[in-house]
């Protein structure tokens, strides 16, 4: 009787689903984020060609994110 944890396993389980909780959240809001910024990035691709310049953008794909690199030659 003195090994047993007071709580028994079902503590450890509520880790892992904390745990699992947060992964889920956080793999789910790079997604949002990168989806906002391709967005973004193609308003201002539009927004250069409008006013006559080259708009030159660079994307770095990453595991899970993207990183984008813009510039407006006139």
């Amino acid at each position: 009787m003195g090994n047993e944890r007071p709580a028994g396993n079902k503590a450890g389980k509520l880790w892992i689903m904390i745990g699992l909780l947060i992964a889920v959240f956080g793999v789910g809001m790079t997604f949002m984020t990168n989806t906002m910024n391709a967005k973004k990035i193609d308003a201002m691709t539009e927004q250069c060609e409008k006013v006559g310049g080259e708009p030159i953008v660079s994307k770095e794909k990453k595991f899970l994110s993207t990183n984008h690199s813009f510039k407006c030659d006139q």
